[in-house]
């Protein structure tokens, strides 16, 4: 069995092993993600967050507002608005039982449509069931403003909610690297930018910021329509569908961009790092002589 290990301009390792058998050669490459280096798979990611994109648009927006229109003649537009309101908050449920992690931000959605969905059947006024779901959104931006205080103690560490959201959805994802005693370690990627990418720390505290505001303003427009306005029920929940459509693919854009801008920083000083904090190749160079003199060993006992 032969064993080579080659290092790329990006900084990425690539380990390849050949075996023969049957007169052919097989080759089983396994990629080491380092700081600096490439991605492997990137494309099929970006598909993979494009479609997750779409879904959560489809169940976000889509799907209440074909359930609204489709019931408010049915069974009246209080109910409708409070039936159009389950299709996310069991995305939610269904997000918790698939990650087996606790999401914050899924908790604080799904306990406020089950409390406005209440109080919409008790009141029974359709317009109170409007804003609700944009007070929803108001809780979440109020989230995200919140999560900018800067506290950092040894009880308690607060980090900008984009960062948490990104952390939670990439925590399989993780550096490798071997460090000057020969001990393997890792550390998944949005942690180890965020000790040291300074522009990736910024971007994190801008975006919350901004999703903050945006969600703020929200609620503020819903309740414009709804209380200065002579819109109609259906005009409001249109408009107010189209608003949040509009308003999450613009920040989804913006998150996209700002990410790929912050490429060349991750570049630039990860490969850096890893050439000054990676072992790996050394050690596994160490190996493969010990290896070679074994064999020879043999070779020469026989």
């Amino acid at each position: 069995m032969d064993q080579q290990d080659q290092r790329d301009t990006n900084g990425s390792t690539t380990i390849t092993i050949t075996t023969n058998a049957d007169d052919k050669d097989k080759t089983d490459e396994v990629s080491r993600l380092v700081p600096g280096g490439k991605f492997p798979n990137q494309g099929k990611a970006i598909l993979r967050s494009f479609l997750s994109l779409v879904l959560m648009l489809t169940i976000q927006v889509g799907i209440p507002l074909a359930l609204y229109y489709g019931l408010r003649n049915t069974i009246g537009i209080v109910y409708a608005l409070v039936i159009s309101g389950i299709p996310p908050f069991l995305y939610v449920i269904f997000g918790f039982i698939r990650k087996r992690t606790i999401d914050v931000l899924g908790c604080i959605i799904g306990l406020s449509f089950i409390l406005s969905g209440v109080v919409s059947i008790v009141s029974g006024d359709a317009r109170a069931a409007l804003i609700r779901d944009s007070a929803v959104s108001a809780v979440i931006g109020l989230m995200f403003l919140l999560s900018l205080i800067p506290i950092h103690t040894k009880w308690l560490d607060i980090r900008p909610l984009t960062y948490i959201m990104g952390l939670q959805m990439t925590t399989k994802l993780k550096f490798q690297w071997t460090d000057r005693d020969g001990n393997k370690q890792e550390q998944p990627v949005l942690e180890w930018q965020w000790e040291h990418i300074r522009y990736f720390r910024i971007s994190m505290y801008t975006q919350s910021a901004i999703w903050g505001i945006v969600l703020i303003l929200e609620l503020m427009a819903c309740v414009l329509m709804v209380e200065a306005s002579d819109l109609s029920v259906d005009d409001i929940v249109m408009y107010n569908n189209i608003l949040t459509s509009v308003v999450v693919g613009i920040m989804i854009t913006a998150s996209i961009l700002a990410g790929m801008y912050g490429n060349k920083f991750i570049k630039r000083i990860g490969t850096a790092w890893t050439a000054e904090n990676d072992f790996t190749e050394k050690f596994e160079q160490q190996q493969q002589d010990q290896i070679n003199r074994d064999e020879e060993r043999v070779a020469n006992l026989v």
